[in-house]
């Protein structure tokens, strides 16, 4: 990620975030964080949240699988301004400035509360509503970091109170399955289409 000013969520002169293990090496801070959002995984599948998919249960997700690893885990990001994000294709995919990421998930938690959390869809309807969804959340970038491992616990959550499962796993089991799920929310996030998103959705998604 990059901004226009010095990151307040990175130590001064780097871009390596603050962290609670004070680790100033980005490789052996990704690997901690990656073995600690795996364990944070496994004990938020053995006590699920509970309740509607609203901005508390948003952040409390974030909280639960970043807990331990950064004192902002479940905070909205607060003065980054825009983000921006470079693929390995030399494409630039743009975030919301941090000063709107609250009233504009708010306005996104009333429409879904208004589709009734994409209760009582048929597969393909829940599968293109819930990618509109999850572009919307990801344009916003309610966190700092942790955007996508979050959306796609929430979403899995949601998709299981509609009667579904997306299996995440099978559905980037392959370096071009990953490819295409970056493309795919790049174009929900910047063109406003999720229809690749809801494709993939579809693809594997299951009743339960």
């Amino acid at each position: 990620m990059k901004q226009a000013s010095p990151d307040p969520y990175c130590y001064p002169g780097t871009h390596i975030l603050r962290n609670l293990k004070d680790i100033r090496d980005s490789t052996a801070l990704e690997a901690f964080e990656a073995a600690m959002v795996a364990i944070r995984l496994v004990r938020l599948s053995e006590g699920p949240l509970h309740g509607p998919f609203d901005l508390h249960r948003l952040c409390e997700t974030h909280r639960r699988i970043f807990d331990g690893v950064y004192d902002w885990a479940g905070q909205l990001r607060r003065n980054t301004g825009t983000m921006t994000k470079q693929r390995e294709a030399g494409n630039v995919i743009s975030y919301g400035d941090s000063v709107y990421v609250e009233p504009a998930l708010s306005k996104v938690f009333a429409e879904l509360a208004w589709e009734m959390q994409l209760k009582g869809l048929p597969a393909n309807r829940f599968a293109l509503r819930a990618a509109f969804y999850y572009g919307e959340i990801d344009a916003i970038h309610p966190f700092r970091e942790g955007n996508s491992r979050t959306l796609r616990k929430f979403f899995g959550d949601l998709a299981e109170e509609a009667g579904y499962k997306i299996d995440w796993t099978s559905a980037s089991r392959t370096e071009e399955q990953r490819r295409q799920i970056f493309l795919a929310r790049d174009l929900a996030v910047m063109r406003g289409d999720p229809s690749l998103l809801a494709s993939i959705i579809a693809h594997h998604l299951h009743s339960v």
